[in-house]
């Protein structure tokens, strides 16, 4: 029987010295300094979301000091020094500033100033650099501690992790009292931090409809192709842009860019519930609804229940969203050397098709009916955002058709086979008020 003897000391790895794992760690804390430092100096907004020629500079500095730092815990894991210099650089990037508003008065309070090394502008990164900054001070604590203890602290943080899996399974309503105060006031921050909340909350207890964008972007007519010479009207210069679609985004084997862009729609959904209307709005003779009967001129019809027919984004769709995606969309998809002035944004519901829809049964006349594909232009809602500038700012914010429903509707019934519908067109199976809206027809899928 072979007997394994410990090997010599002599044979061992001996461990990094401490000043030089201090040497490196106090150098990450000095470049997270000069980050702040440059901010300071170079007087970088410390409020709302504007950018400024330093944050590239100031962020690279941040990283590389909290990337130092880091270096300085696996240098010496057991050496509480390395952990505080990662917990200094990461606070330090995180930055500090004045108490947050209360409640819901945020978007109606003056921007706080914040002082943080990683610029505002990079406010996630400021959040991940805070979240080091909590798990450096949590490693040095523990560098102190029995390691009975330190076992008893890693499963209660297992049990943490999973029993905020299961309040996020089990909050949506109808929700029990003990989860929703659970999810509400312990949870919640991990799990929005890590991005599991809404992952697990999609199919519990229904899946809800999923959100596209149709952009399209008017441009300024070209000097150098003249319209022809029998054009009464110039004629308008536009592209459409779809966002997510598989074709396009699904690039990579997981199509993880593919569910990003799909998360990135999800966030223009958050809107205010019930059709409210100000005082000014609800003048029957120059309101908001004489407004959408001027425009309406039989071109643009109401479809569906009242509750669906407006629904107003809340304010951060409206005031920082809508703004940034427009600002986005002209720089990524934009026509090079083309000036845009106009982008208008449809924030599109792809309805989830119903079993009865699908197989084609009338559940009221009890017989059956043709089946409906699920990608039927009729399950497709898009809802009017605005059009905005090439800056981001909204043309026109007593557009009649602001927040309303742009219906796509079928005329006839969709025929059997799919070359018949292809002999057809699309045109003759459906109406596209959204082409209509727009000004410019958009390509039929």
């Amino acid at each position: 029987m072979t007997v394994h003897t410990t090997p010599p000391d002599e044979l061992h790895e001996p461990p990094v010295p401490i000043p030089r794992v201090l040497l490196v760690g106090l150098t990450g804390v000095g470049l997270a300094v000069t980050a702040l430092i440059l901010g300071l100096a170079t007087g970088a907004p410390r409020q709302g979301f504007d950018t400024h020629w330093a944050d590239g500079p100031r962020a690279l500095l941040a990283c590389l000091g909290l990337l130092l730092a880091g270096c300085a815990v696996s240098m010496r894991p057991g050496w509480y020094g390395g952990w505080l210099c990662l917990a200094a650089a990461g606070l330090i990037g995180y930055g500090a500033g004045g108490p947050a508003p209360d409640g819901k008065e945020w978007y109606v309070a003056p921007p706080r100033d914040w002082f943080a090394g990683v610029p505002v502008s990079w406010d996630s990164i400021q959040l991940f650099f805070g979240v080091l900054g909590c798990v450096g001070l949590l490693g040095a604590l523990m560098t102190r501690l029995s390691r009975k203890v330190v076992l008893m602290m890693a499963l209660v943080g297992v049990a943490y992790h999973f029993v905020g899996i299961m309040s996020a399974i089990t909050s949506p309503p109808p929700t029990p009292w003990l989860t929703d105060q659970y999810w509400r006031r312990v949870s919640s921050p991990y799990l929005q931090f890590a991005y599991m909340n809404n992952a697990y909350q999609f199919y519990s207890p229904d899946p809800g409809p999923a959100c596209e964008l149709w952009v399209c972007f008017e441009y300024a007519p070209s000097t150098t192709e003249p319209p022809p010479a029998d054009a009464e009207v110039p004629r308008k210069e536009c592209d459409w842009v779809y966002l997510p679609r598989r074709s396009t985004h699904y690039v990579d084997p997981l199509g993880l860019t593919f569910y990003r862009h799909l998360s990135v729609t999800e966030n223009l959904a958050q809107y205010q519930r019930g059709s409210t209307y100000f005082p000014v709005e609800s003048d029957p003779n120059s309101g908001l609804i004489a407004r959408r009967r001027a425009a309406e001129d039989e071109r643009i019809p109401r479809v569906g229940y009242s509750e669906v027919q407006r629904i107003v984004p809340n304010d951060v769709v409206t005031r920082q969203l809508l703004p940034s995606y427009a600002r986005h969309m002209v720089k990524t998809y934009g026509r090079p050397g083309r000036d845009v002035t106009g982008v208008k944004i449809y924030r599109t519901t792809h309805t989830i098709i119903t079993l009865p829809q699908f197989h084609g049964y009338d559940a009221n006349m009890n017989q059956k009916v043709a089946g409906m594909s699920p990608y039927n232009p009729m399950l497709y809602m898009p809802y009017y955002q605005g059009e905005f500038d090439k800056d981001g700012n909204l043309l026109d914010p007593t557009a009649p058709l602001l927040y309303w429903l742009i219906p796509i509707r079928q005329d006839r019934a969709m025929p059997e086979s799919l070359d018949e519908y292809r002999k057809n067109g699309f045109d003759y199976y459906f109406s596209d008020y959204v082409s209509r809206h727009a000004g410019c027809n958009r390509p039929k899928e």
